[in-house]
């Protein structure tokens, strides 16, 4: 059962067109959506402060950080990372370069080394060699006592 498993996973994430998994692209939609209500003002060097109903929040993007600190839990960025990454890489090229913005382990080729190995076949328990039973040798059953603490 875990060897089809894995192969079918294995097999399922080849078929993946993007560089990114489907769960983590939809993520990333999601949060595309929600950012186009977001007011952006640029500091500069690559820093942004990013205001929405629930407050305002700095986004530094060269250090793939926002105040909500939901970009560094996750590795998917966030709706205001999102909003920054939109307009720093353009509406145009944000599908073909959001990934980078994305933590290495929640990519294809991450969630493919993972798969890489195989499950080898076993037989089946019928064909398994007979092994005696085990039998306690006569002796000492008893706990032995540990050793005193030193103080």
């Amino acid at each position: 059962m875990v060897m089809r498993k894995f192969y079918d996973i294995k097999e399922e994430c080849r078929r993946w067109s993007s560089v990114l998994p489907p769960r983590v692209h939809a993520k990333i939609l999601k949060h595309s959506r929600e950012s186009r209500t977001l007011t952006m003002i640029a500091a500069g060097n690559m820093e942004y402060e990013i205001i929405g109903a629930s407050g305002g929040y700095v986004v530094k993007l060269k250090e793939f950080n926002c105040e909500c600190s939901s970009w560094k839990i996750s590795g998917i960025p966030c709706c205001h990372a999102m909003a920054v990454i939109s307009h720093y890489c353009g509406r145009a090229a944000v599908k073909d370069k959001v990934a980078k913005f994305v933590h290495s382990s929640l990519t294809k080729s991450a969630y493919m080394q993972t798969y890489v190995g195989m499950i080898h076949p076993i037989p089946d328990q019928k064909r398994w060699p007979e092994v005696p039973t085990c039998i306690m040798n006569p002796g000492v059953t008893e706990l032995m006592n540990p050793p005193p603490l030193s103080v």
